[in-house]
């Protein structure tokens, strides 16, 4: 069965919707690659399953798409479907707003990298704040004498390019991660808009597709290698949940979020073997009273329990036939 994201019908806000692509045609490119496996459900169930009873921590949502040699990414997914406060994960979205920015523009895609980089390799607050300014092209400021519909129009910049794709669903990528360039905390029209808009929010099927639609060069093939570049990492990282779970020799390209009970990752990644995997995964492994700076390399363990999984699964399927 061929998967589909459960809500496309979000209204795209106005303001920049000229810049956009087709709705119908993008959605489908990207869905069209996806389809459900029981082998892989499988495995996710397992994984998680054991996972989860050595952890204190009680909740844990998670989409896998796993690439085939034929081009189709086979899915396995719990809980995919429900909304999480991403925390940092929101910056793989503005990451890709901003390639697209950049090419409405006639510039390479690296042409905000000053903000882009350190956002996405050390999820840096006040670089995403940058971001997010030039991409919408307004800034912070007092809500008395403000148009707020027009501002919060134009703040919605990434929302409607992911709408235009396929990709939002029920999701909302557009409040900065604080503290940023605009203060400790949201005040002004920022804090109007996360009272008018929402919080950010993400789920599980949301993210896995997200990341393959920009591994898959849904936004430009300039922009799949630009930020496949940023995104790169070590396996062992203070920005990798899941890295650690991973084997030696992995390419390993992950955005991690991480803040009040969130820990949560988007990872893309090659196998030694040859195989491509994707995952995404939120969880409420971190500790809303604990230190600002935690460990975040709870999530290593589940990554290691699946691939274990999928790996019993595929020498099953590759067992010869008895008959």
């Amino acid at each position: 069965m061929r998967w589909r994201p459960l809500l496309w019908a979000m209204p795209v806000a106005t303001g920049l919707a000229w810049v956009l692509a087709s709705p119908l045609a993008a959605a489908e490119s990207v869905t069209a690659l996806i389809q459900d496996d029981a082998r892989v459900q499988q495995a996710v169930e397992s994984s998680r399953e054991r996972f989860l009873a050595g952890q204190q921590f009680d909740r844990l949502d998670v989409t896998v798409l796993l690439a085939t040699p034929s081009g189709l990414w086979l899915r396995g997914s719990v809980g995919g479907d429900r909304p999480w406060y991403p925390a940092s994960c929101v910056k793989l979205g503005y990451a890709i707003a901003a390639t697209h920015w950049c090419a409405a523009r006639g510039t390479a895609p690296d042409c905000l990298d000053a903000s882009v980089r350190p956002m996405l390799q050390d999820s840096d607050n006040v670089a995403t704040g940058m971001v997010v300014d030039a991409i919408s092209g307004v800034t912070n400021g007092p809500v008395e004498g403000a148009d707020f519909g027009a501002w919060l129009a134009r703040r919605l910049y990434t929302e409607d390019l992911l709408q235009s794709h396929g990709l939002l669903g029920g999701q909302r990528l557009v409040n900065k991660t604080y503290p940023t360039n605009s203060g400790e905390m949201p005040r002004e029209l920022e804090n109007l808009a996360l009272e008018k808009h929402g919080r950010n929010s993400m789920t599980a099927d949301g993210s896995a597709l997200l990341m393959l639609a920009l591994v898959t060069g849904e936004f430009g093939a300039g922009a799949t290698d630009y930020l496949r570049t940023r995104l790169r990492r070590p396996l062992i990282s203070p920005n990798s949940a899941m890295g650690g779970g991973f084997p030696e020799g992995t390419v390993f390209e992950s955005k991690i979020g991480s803040a009040y009970d969130t820990l949560a990752e988007i990872v893309h990644a090659g196998l030694p073997d040859g195989r491509r995997i994707i995952i995404a995964a939120y969880s409420n492994g971190r500790d809303p009273e604990g230190p600002d700076e935690q460990d975040p390399t709870s999530l290593a363990g589940f990554a290691a329990l699946l691939l274990e999984q999928l790996n019993a699964s595929q020498a099953v399927s590759n067992r010869p036939n008895d008959d």
